[in-house]
């Protein structure tokens, strides 16, 4: 396996969407919004900002955290499924943004799993001896939220993180899948539109029991076959990274793996389902609260809309 993080980044907005905001809005509250998915707040991106900006703050932070100059990088890789243009792609705006004359950069769509998916294609462009590649997740998921749908309208928010990465040794196993979604579970239909003059906004439909289901099983298997391959068991793991969707799921997880909730960080409370951003961001909170230490063995899962999973099991 060839990846090395070299230096973590992430970036949340400023403006923050409260349960009790919610309350003024629509038919719910903040014990429903709690009970059911653990989020207390989300961020919001402001008028005048978009995904490209914030990928690109959050990859200042991993380039300097990283001691590289954007000018040294190879490639910029952005996993995104609320692109605010097609052309140029999000990956090709931080390029813009960042100053950096010649390099690999596209978008890759994997929903909630986009960011492990951007890590595995960066794996097969990296070289041994070539230049660091930086890897991103940014959504801006409040512009997609139907807010008339109180089932869905609660679990988004906004943010980015992103990773520098180099040609190394420390990925023990990395696998992303695709399943059809034959029930129609997670969709963003499209872009923004007009009809007849006026606006028709592409929007969030999500099924949320389905949802559920999905995600608790599918995060315990590609555990369980990741550690499999490695002859390794749940208590090899010392930190169980997965992605923020809701806070019962990754519950349910860590007790069908029969692994102490204190062995995953999550931090969906402050920040919502973010799709693509969500692991990256995670990584970026352990680094910078020191939580990671060299030689820590990560298992870190993701699952989503596609339907799609990954994992990949990485020593600190």
């Amino acid at each position: 396996m060839s990846i090395r993080i070299l230096g973590t980044g992430g970036f949340l907005p400023e403006k923050l969407m409260t349960n009790e905001d919610f309350e003024t809005m629509i038919d719910t509250s903040d014990e429903w919004i709690t009970t059911r998915t653990g989020i207390k707040r989300r961020h919001y991106v402001q008028d005048g900002m978009d995904n490209a900006e914030m990928c690109a703050i959050a990859g200042k932070l991993a380039l300097a955290q990283a001691g590289i100059e954007a000018s040294d990088l190879g490639g910029i890789i952005v996993a995104t499924v609320t692109p605010e243009m097609s052309v140029p792609s999000t990956a090709a705006q931080v390029q813009r943004a960042l100053g950096v004359e010649k390099c690999v950069a596209f978008d890759v769509a994997a929903a909630c799993s986009g960011f492990l998916y951007a890590l595995k294609v960066a794996e097969g462009l990296l070289k041994e001896g070539g230049k660091p590649f930086l890897v991103c997740g940014s959504e801006t998921l409040s512009r997609f939220m139907n807010m008339e749908d109180r089932a869905s309208c609660v679990l988004f928010g906004d943010g980015a993180g992103a990773v520098v990465i180099e040609y190394g040794g420390n990925m023990k196993y990395f696998e992303v899948n695709s399943y059809p979604d034959t029930g129609h579970t997670i969709e963003i239909n499209g872009m923004n539109t007009y009809r007849d003059g006026k606006l028709v906004p592409s929007l969030v439909s999500i099924k949320g029991k389905e949802v559920y289901v999905y995600s608790t099983r599918e995060s315990e298997r590609v555990v369980k076959e990741a550690l499999d391959a490695l002859n390794m068991n749940t208590g090899d793991v010392d930190w169980f990274v997965f992605h923020q969707a809701n806070a019962r799921i990754i519950k349910t997880a860590a007790e069908r793996m029969g692994v102490s909730l204190d062995r995953f960080y999550i931090n969906i409370d402050d920040t919502g389902n973010t799709s693509a951003a969500s692991v990256p961001l995670v990584l970026d909170q352990m680094n910078r609260k020191g939580l990671l230490k060299k030689g820590d063995v990560l298992t870190i899962a993701a699952f989503g809309g596609g339907l799609t999973s990954g994992c990949a099991i990485y020593e600190w």
